[in-house]
């Protein structure tokens, strides 16, 4: 029965009761011998939580916390995830409450697309995110890769030791929305710099910005400190774009080396078919096979032309 919880938004004295949860369910749900471990020493819902504090869910009983959702506003761009439920309490319909709700908040902010990463062999999961309008379009594998030699990466720069942080924000905006209109990373970014969790690699051309990436890495980021998370990255568009993928790439994993983190981790849509060879061909191998879906039904920017990462997870 679920009569008897209540949702209501995510505080932040709740966050460290969500992520114990989060860790529980999904470190449950992979089998783990020691299921809070999950992840290591990556934080998801503190950083996810002071990014958007709009965007957190909470599932009570009699005041417990018995399940936990999150909405992330990448502009136009909404994304979904992640959903976690106590185990104890799996299939008793509470992830149903806690989507109807999360679905609101996208609602709310006027979202184009919402996009989600769950599991294709999951037809419990696939169903019930249908039920809301969510369908799957295609495989979205996260990828790991051990940091190789180093190497390097002609026009590699660091945002956070820019003096003109203000205008490449604007241009990484800028860049975002010429793939899809709205789309915006601007407090992912925010987050990264101000909280010190990773850092924003960028890709300069001429002066100019030919792609970025929102990388996460150390303890009590999403990262952890065992793993560089690139989050998103994304280069200009263009005959050259293969190329400035492959640079931008190799750019993080050389910051992932600086900081003595052994692995690059991300994932991207086969969707985007051109970065998906890359990243096989640069030595990525799938870690957990996912899969995207989309409300509505549309591409988005996962296209084939289109040289960008993005872990939803």
């Amino acid at each position: 029965m679920t009569t008897d919880v209540t949702i209501r938004p995510m505080q932040a004295a709740d966050t460290e009761a969500a992520e114990r949860l989060y860790r529980l369910a999904f470190g449950t749900y992979f089998q783990l011998p020691e299921p809070i471990a999950f992840r290591g020493d990556a934080e998801m819902v503190g950083p996810r939580w002071r990014t958007y504090p709009d965007g957190g869910l909470v599932a009570e009983r009699d005041g417990t916390m018995i399940g936990m959702s999150f909405a992330a506003n990448w502009g136009s761009l909404g994304v979904l995830g992640p959903v976690a439920v106590h185990p104890d309490l799996w299939k008793h319909g509470i992830a149903r409450l806690l989507l109807g709700a999360t679905v609101e908040v996208f609602e709310r902010w006027g979202s184009r697309i919402v996009g989600l990463f769950t599991f294709p062999q999951s037809a419990m999961h696939l169903r019930l995110y249908q039920s809301f309008g969510f369908w799957p379009r295609t495989l979205m594998p996260a990828m790991a890769k051990p940091v190789g030699e180093a190497q390097a990466v002609p026009g590699a720069a660091a945002l956070s030791a820019r003096a003109d942080r203000a205008a490449l924000v604007a241009a990484c905006r800028a860049l975002a929305d010429s793939v899809y209109a709205g789309l915006d990373l601007s407090r992912e970014i925010a987050t990264v710099l101000d909280e010190r969790l990773g850092e924003v690699v960028l890709l300069m051309e001429d002066g100019a910005l030919a792609g970025f990436a929102v990388c996460h890495a150390g303890a009590r980021s999403e990262g952890g400190s065992r793993s560089c998370g690139i989050k998103f990255a994304l280069v200009r568009s263009g005959e050259a774009a293969p190329a400035r993928f492959r640079n931008l790439v190799a750019a993080c994993e050389e910051f992932a080396r600086s900081r003595g983190i052994p692995q690059v981790v991300t994932g991207v849509t086969t969707g985007r078919q051109g970065a998906y060879r890359i990243m096989c061909d640069l030595g990525f191998r799938t870690l957990v096979a996912g899969v995207a879906m989309h409300r509505p039904y549309a591409d988005a920017y996962d296209r084939p032309d289109i040289f960008a990462l993005d872990d939803w997870r």
